[in-house]
């Protein structure tokens, strides 16, 4: 059995697709009183405490800019990585910190959604290079269908919603302003920005994905190695809604 079996078994169902639903602006074309709106997996979130607040990159939301008030949200579990996925819609924002890319959501009370979504417990303690690591996110389908009421709800639709692991290490690491950077043998999907990382041997997070560090090629500016901040950076924030640290 590989030693990522168990770690993999146990982040898997705290980790969920975030959708976005954005209300197109009206044009010529839109017959008169039907809004039209653009669908669309936008990133990866993962549950701090259960059923109720869960991490993703605040980038996620808009495309790095403020999140637009008018854009709704909902969070899609899919239990056991199987066949059906389960959403509930996005009520809150408690933390929203574009300078680090982290946010906090917070999804409807556990009686509202049909299955459970356990927490990931965290960790601010220092990561060393060489350390083995796992990610998890769900790179974004293409969305075939899509079924959304005039008030921009989702209601349904058909696609191909599914997790995917990688593993890897910490291949390096700096620190700037008081703020560490983590650097990844990783490379991760669209869809996949806010997924955590997580220290294998524990089992926890200490970051999430979020970008990567361009490089100059004989062939232009590449995808370098990509990068997450240190949790620590939202330590006192996680704490005070009650994440398990370790």
């Amino acid at each position: 059995m590989s030693e990522l079996t168990t770690p993999i078994a146990s982040v898997r169902d705290s980790v969920c697709a975030l959708l976005r639903i954005r209300k197109d602006n009206a044009t010529q074309s839109t017959p008169p009183g039907q809004a039209q709106f653009q669908v669309g997996i936008v990133g990866t979130t993962w549950c701090v405490v259960p059923n109720r607040y869960l991490v993703t990159a605040f980038h996620t939301f808009n495309e790095g800019q403020q999140r637009e008030p008018g854009d709704k949200f909902f969070v899609f579990a899919v239990p056991g990585n199987g066949p059906v996925a389960y959403h509930t819609p996005v009520i809150g924002f408690p933390l929203e910190r574009p300078d680090v890319d982290m946010a906090v959501i917070e999804i409807s009370p556990p009686n509202a959604f049909p299955v459970a979504i356990p927490s990931v417990p965290v960790t601010f303690d220092s990561s060393a290079d060489g350390e083995k690591v796992l990610t998890y996110g769900f790179p974004a389908p293409e969305i075939v269908q899509a079924q959304v009421d005039a008030q921009g709800n989702w209601l349904g639709g058909n696609l191909f919603l599914k997790g995917h692991a990688n593993e890897g290490i910490v291949a390096g690491q700096f620190e700037t302003n008081n703020l560490v950077t983590y650097e990844l043998n990783v490379g991760w999907h669209h869809g996949e920005s806010g997924g955590p990382i997580v220290r294998l041997e524990s089992c926890a997070a200490f970051s999430i994905m979020q970008r990567y560090r361009n490089i100059t090629s004989p062939h232009g500016v590449v995808a370098g190695p990509h990068q997450g901040y240190s949790l620590a950076a939202i330590e006192n924030d996680l704490m005070g809604l009650g994440a398990t640290v370790v």
